[in-house]
């Protein structure tokens, strides 16, 4: 079994240069090695067999075909037999005679397709990532190569200060916009993606994603009522939703060319992996969703605040002037900012903390010059 996660080893990897926020990396990490995990666990059958088991008589020859059929064209629970106690009023929730003709039934389909919407969506939710990669193209990596190391390297005293220091005095006031907002539109990007994947699930699930984490939450938290009074009322979600028994219709012709009706029984033993896996994906999408929501206003702020700049460049520093870094940040626009910023999560905190005080001399003799 651990050999099936050997090729997710580059995504725990963590980058020499970073270039990005930790919400960044919960989409295109933690949320793609999730869904990659999920897809295959609900792709191998050495852990849990075949996807689909149908009860057969025993004349039956055929017992793969009606595996393949039910399968293909999917299996029903009907929803007057949802409530009840098992065993009594049900043979299992939702399987049981129907009540009247018009017994509405519940279709169940989803399951061929769960693969591969897990699979587009660790695609998607790698999308943004890809396009920053793209657009970032290597720059923080040129720029600050070889400067996180403890130890502060003479390379760094006798050539890389001056030509950091001058690249950031002299390159055109707000160069880097772009650059930087680039970077906003890939966190964007990120918030959009994880909201329409709410969204996609729920229509994928027929409705029932939208509140299925909550509906579960809820019935594991019920007060416990003895069997003989239990309520009809109280029906599992991960039942309803996902059933591991259900009915399927074989249509055949009989001997006399009449149609056959064959009502049979189908065990889905992957109902028991997909009922989780939806349950983890509720919570984590809408946890994704909420601190997604929180990094894109927070960059709106920095965005149209300095003062929010001033503060984060300051967090980076110690024994520091509030007021040369204000400076700094006052003449510089939010792209170089941005880089300046990425910097200082790239670099020795001794050298950063260099490159600032020197940035600030070399602001104030051209401020003097000028």
């Amino acid at each position: 079994m651990i050999d099936l996660f050997m090729p997710f080893r580059a995504f725990l990897k963590f980058e020499n240069v970073c270039t990005d926020n930790n919400v960044f990396r919960m989409h295109y990490k933690v949320t793609v090695i999730m869904l990659l995990v999920f897809t295959l666990l609900v792709t191998s059958k050495q852990f849990f067999g075949e996807p689909i088991h149908c009860m057969s008589y025993d004349s039956d020859k055929n017992v793969d075909a009606i595996n393949s059929y039910c399968w293909i064209y999917g299996t029903y629970t009907l929803a007057s037999r949802l409530q009840g106690i098992e065993g009594k009023h049900n043979a299992y929730n939702g399987v049981g005679p129907g009540n009247m003709e018009d017994d509405a039934q519940i279709k169940h389909t989803y399951y061929q397709w769960v693969c591969f919407v897990l699979l587009g969506q660790a695609v998607m939710f790698y999308t943004p990532r890809y396009l920053w990669k793209i657009w970032e193209g290597g720059r923080l990596k040129a720029l600050a190569a070889d400067l996180s190391s403890p130890m502060v390297t003479k390379d760094w005293s006798e050539f890389r200060r001056g030509e950091l220091v001058s690249y950031l005095n002299n390159a055109n006031y707000n160069a880097h916009n772009l650059y930087a907002l680039r970077y906003a539109f890939c966190e964007i990007l990120n918030l959009v993606n994880v909201v329409g994947q709410i969204f996609l699930l729920d229509a994928f699930l027929g409705g029932a994603f939208r509140n299925y984490g909550a509906a579960v939450a809820a019935f594991a938290h019920r007060p416990r009522i003895p069997n003989k009074y239990e309520s009809f009322e109280s029906v599992n979600p991960m039942d309803k939703y996902f059933p591991k028994l259900t009915k399927c219709w074989i249509r055949n012709f009989g001997p006399s060319g009449d149609i056959e009706l064959k009502d049979r029984l189908c065990i889905l033993p992957l109902n028991i992996v997909n009922e989780k896996i939806f349950a983890i994906l509720w919570f984590w999408l809408i946890a994704l969703a909420f601190v997604s929501t929180i990094s894109v206003v927070f960059r709106i702020l920095v965005l149209t605040m300095p003062p929010f700049r001033t503060m984060m460049v300051m967090g980076q520093l110690r024994y520091v002037k509030r007021s040369m870094v204000a400076k700094i940040i006052k003449r510089f626009g939010f792209g170089d900012w941005f880089i300046l910023y990425y910097l200082g999560k790239n670099m020795n905190p001794l050298i950063y903390k260099e490159l600032i005080v020197e940035l600030y001399k070399a602001l104030e003799e051209k401020t003097v010059t000028v």
